[in-house]
């Protein structure tokens, strides 16, 4: 396990060694900036009105969020630079206003055309499978680590931490978790995860569905993009992520680029192989990660419904007025309290 971290490591270095100076000065940039503004944003989700501990919950929330997108971008560039395919150091965005993140995530480039059916699964598939791991982590721990306090949840959460919630806590209706860094990145990972693993272009998705189903992978996707307009009917948010796709291509890059014969040779086509069975079996651990970990409406919480509101919601008892009583002679007036209103 040691040799094969350490091989892995080499393999970053010596990627980030044969990078000439000015990408490399790009991609630091982009960290080091991304890395900023997850430290704005994770002020926000501090617990603490103490402005120095808010700044070190701020740094815990940038430092967990950053080693989940680290940890898939890189899983992504140690896979194809093991079967020796072109890919670039990883792309982080920051985005510190239209992003409640701090970050629109991370991109990789890699070869999407000519790829072995094999090595193209395998470069999508360990990629979430590792921010997915990262995430829960990070859930597990922040769970533990906070305190259930009054109040509803602030953002709808995934099955796997409502298993996880349900497992380490016990939070009573109008209850929630105080707001943990840790707990804010896992979540943040995992929305990012599921994002990924849409079976739609070049995504981790895109590319385990065009290994596993070939050309069949341009259906999927068209029938995501309709599902994804209907839940946009209920959820405007993913309004926006239709148009992205659109733009970006919903088919595979390979499926794409056959269709103009004036920049794609057959030649350029990947050598089809029908995955082995270990790998199909991964390809529905996939679909498991992101069944756990997608939600229809990310920052809408659930948990106020008809029927269901809070009791922290309603007049404190102290505030109820106390039902009109008869007059009784000669019977002294109840005791006033000092506190009611």
């Amino acid at each position: 396990m040691l040799g094969k971290i350490q091989r892995n490591f080499k393999i970053i270095l010596d990627g980030f060694r044969a990078t000439d100076r000015v990408t490399r000065r790009r991609h630091v940039l982009l960290f080091m900036l991304t890395y900023l503004t997850l430290v704005l944003v994770g002020t926000n989700f501090s617990s603490h009105s103490n402005g120095s501990q808010k700044y070190v919950d701020a740094f815990i929330y940038a430092t967990a969020l950053m080693a989940i997108l680290a940890g898939y971008a890189f899983s992504r560039y140690v896979q194809a630079r093991t079967y020796g395919l072109y890919v670039t150091l990883p792309f982080f965005i920051p985005m510190p206003l239209f992003s409640p993140f701090g970050t629109l995530g991370v991109v990789t480039r890699t070869a999407n055309t000519g790829v072995s059916t094999r090595a193209l699964f395998d470069v999508a598939f360990w990629a979430p499978v590792v921010s997915f791991t990262l995430s829960v982590i990070f859930l597990v721990a922040g769970t533990a680590l906070t305190e259930v306090v009054a109040g509803v949840a602030q953002f709808e959460n995934p099955l796997i931490l409502k298993g996880i919630m349900k497992a380490l806590k016990h939070i009573p209706l109008g209850s929630d978790l105080a707001m943990h860094p840790l707990l804010a990145a896992g979540w943040a990972g995992l929305l990012f995860t599921a994002i990924n693993l849409f079976p739609i272009g070049a995504l981790a998705g895109g590319q385990i569905a065009y290994a596993l189903f070939g050309a069949r992978q341009r259906d999927i996707a068209y029938v995501f993009m309709a599902s994804l307009f209907v839940m946009a009917l209920y959820y405007p948010l993913w309004f926006a992520f239709v148009l992205a796709f659109i733009y970006m291509g919903i088919e595979h890059p390979e499926l794409r680029h056959a269709r103009n014969p004036m920049y794609f040779e057959s030649a350029q086509m990947s050598t089809r192989q029908s995955l082995d069975r270990p790998r199909q079996y991964l390809a529905l651990a996939a679909m498991v990660i992101f069944a756990l970990s997608f939600t229809l409406k990310p920052f809408e919480a659930t948990g106020e419904r008809a029927g269901e509101r809070s009791p922290l919601q309603l007049p404190g008892p102290d505030r109820f007025q106390p039902t009109p009583q008869p007059d009784i002679p000669n019977q002294p007036p109840p005791a006033s309290d000092e506190n009611s209103i």
